[in-house]
């Protein structure tokens, strides 16, 4: 172990890096609150607009893939930090936006950059932090989605009308923070050693063969599908259910985005309680199927009840998509036989299936809702997270418990 590791440093490198994904998952989400106007500013109808959300899924899947082979390639410290300036370019970028093609290339550019950052999150993890430790900063990672989608949802409409009712320099604020990120990590950023001892076979096992090598593993295929059956649903649920409470139920634009923030909020509670739970109590498969159902029940109600039940059910969906997430990001790293190269290649697999299907799914779902109704669509999307359910049902237990 690099002596850089019995430092504080980690801490700088922790931060940096939580400062990037929170980024990355605001520019991700940004455009649903505003996705009224964007679609009446741009003259596209839902299915583009949906389109416009679900591409960066599209990048996020496929350079995930590719996240896990460069980090070998070039480094983690490169490949983050190009990641990182990819965003805030792509960002900063949508100033310049007049049509649909220029919106869509912004978040392309910002795409790639995010397909970066988040494999490789994970192998800076596993590199600087002790398995004792990685549980709680997992904790903490798996949160950022659910802080980015609060800041997105009760600061976008605020922000939207403070700078001149302007959506283009709503999404340029958001890419001047992640220019910042990048430059602290340009600045700040450390490479990282190995925290436990790498097998030789497994150093021997590099390129593209670790890729079939892992797949074998069952456990890999079964929280691949279901991480898919997750971000299925969530995607579509986050990105247009604004949309359905002002467009099918007559809500104002504000009253849909404070509905909407209970979501996220939500999922920052059930984070913190089930990843500090679930790393107390050293187990994970607790924290996975049982939230799974939990998300279909919650969706069913945020779109049929009304008064306290919708609002309950908002927040039982959130709480079930976020509840998971701290075991869904530390089982990799307990699988059998990982070292940081494995586990950049599991996330990049996994990874690269879930926003494969979370681009589909707003895409998809834009288009059906178009035929079927916003409600009937995402009804019959979230049984998705069923999906997810079976599948972690039948997973190993991967917990220190299991192992004690």
């Amino acid at each position: 172990m690099s002596n850089i590791h019995g430092t504080r440093y980690r801490w700088v490198i922790a931060f940096i890096v939580f400062m990037g994904i929170t980024g990355m998952n605001v520019m991700w989400f940004v455009p649903s609150p505003l996705l009224t106007i964007i679609m009446q500013d741009l003259n596209i109808d839902l299915t583009l607009g949906g389109l416009g959300i679900s591409i960066i899924c599209l990048l996020m899947a496929v350079f995930s893939l590719t996240g896990g082979w460069l980090a070998e390639r070039i480094g983690t410290k490169k490949a983050f930090m190009y990641g990182l300036w990819l965003m805030g370019i792509g960002a900063v970028a949508c100033y310049l936006v007049d049509s649909y093609a220029g919106f869509f290339i912004s978040r392309i550019v910002i795409g790639i950059g995010s397909g970066l950052c988040l494999t490789i999150s994970g192998v800076i993890v596993m590199k600087w932090f002790p398995q004792g430790e990685r549980p709680y900063i997992n904790t903490i990672n798996s949160l950022l989605p659910y802080v980015a989608t609060v800041f997105t949802f009760t600061l976008t409409i605020p922000l939207f009308v403070v700078l001149g009712h302007s959506w283009r320099m709503v999404i340029v604020v958001w890419g001047i923070f992640l220019v910042f990120t990048a430059l602290a990590w340009t600045i700040w950023g450390r490479e990282g050693d190995d925290f436990e001892d790498v097998p030789d076979q497994a150093k021997q096992t590099l390129g593209w063969s670790l890729y079939v090598n892992v797949w074998k593993n069952r456990e890999v295929r079964l929280l691949s599908v279901a991480l898919a059956g997750d971000l299925w649903s969530f995607q579509f649920l986050s990105s247009i259910l604004p949309t359905f409470y002002t467009v099918e139920l007559g809500m104002s634009l504000e009253l849909s985005s404070r509905l909407t923030a209970i979501f996220p909020v939500a999922g920052i509670v059930a984070g913190l309680l089930c990843g500090i739970w679930m790393s107390r109590l050293g187990l994970r498969k607790p924290f996975t199927y049982p939230l799974h159902v939990m998300i279909f029940i919650g969706t069913f109600m945020a779109i049929n009840c009304t008064g306290f039940l919708r609002v309950l059910g908002i927040a039982m969906a959130g709480f079930g998509n976020a509840g998971w997430a701290p075991a869904l990001f530390t089982m990799p790293m307990e699988f059998e036989d990982m070292n940081p190269e494995k586990v950049g290649v599991v996330f990049s697999i996994m990874l690269f299936i879930g926003y494969l299907a979370a681009f589909i799914s707003p895409w998809l779902g834009g288009w059906l809702a178009e035929s079927i109704s916003i409600h009937h669509t995402i009804f019959l999307f979230s049984f998705s997270s069923l999906l997810a359910a079976v599948c972690t049902f039948l997973m190993k237990e991967t917990g220190t418990y299991k192992k004690a």
